[in-house]
């Protein structure tokens, strides 16, 4: 059985609301995915799922 402090295990780390704020602005610049993902110390999918959800939302809200 696999130690629970294994760099393998996934973990969920949350998005604070200052993430998501710069995630948007930095999108807004031109970063891509995988140079955002970088500096949030994220993954690109991560970054890019967060972004899409975010966007859905907004146009939800109109």
């Amino acid at each position: 059985m696999k130690d629970m402090n294994e760099s393998s295990q996934r973990t969920y780390k949350h998005w604070s609301t200052l993430e998501d704020r710069k995630l948007i602005s930095l999108r807004e610049e031109g970063m891509r995915y995988r140079e955002i993902a970088a500096k949030l110390e994220r993954t690109k999918l991560s970054v890019e799922k967060r972004y899409r959800k975010i966007m859905n939302q907004k146009e939800d809200a109109y």
